[in-house]
């Protein structure tokens, strides 16, 4: 296995675990997790239905994203889109209400997803194409 090689699998488990987390941990306190996360969105142009409606279906993305990602191969080149267009929708919601340091740490989510999906075209030459 070469250096390369290492460095994504590291990166996938790390990614992986984190995604699958963020979601195993909210899932079973969903209704405290959406009202404790939708109440910070409460002086925004959000209607609450819809942030509520994010809110309850966040941690089952999240988790679905960690699961793929763990999967790897093609599974997890999709968890690696699917949890980059998760960090958007995040970063929209966070710079919406002006909360600069959040915004900030998920920043470093994208540039990790950049940096998975990078390094996957180093792994294996045109094998998701």
């Amino acid at each position: 296995m070469t250096n390369n090689q290492l460095a994504q699998l590291v990166m996938r488990i790390g990614l992986g675990i984190n995604m699958l987390m963020h979601g195993l941990v909210r899932i079973p306190k969903l209704t405290t997790f959406v009202a404790k996360t939708g109440a910070g969105f409460s002086k925004t142009i959000l209607p609450e239905i819809l942030t509520n409606a994010f809110l309850y279906t966040l941690p089952f993305l999240e988790f679905a994203s960690g699961v793929l990602i763990l999967i790897g191969g093609q599974f997890g080149r999709w968890g690696y889109v699917l949890g980059g267009a998760i960090i958007g929708v995040l970063l929209f919601g966070t710079t919406l209400k002006e909360d600069w340091a959040s915004a900030g740490n998920q920043m470093i989510y994208v540039i990790a997803f950049y940096l998975a999906l990078r390094g996957l075209d180093g792994n294996s030459r045109n094998r998701y194409r």
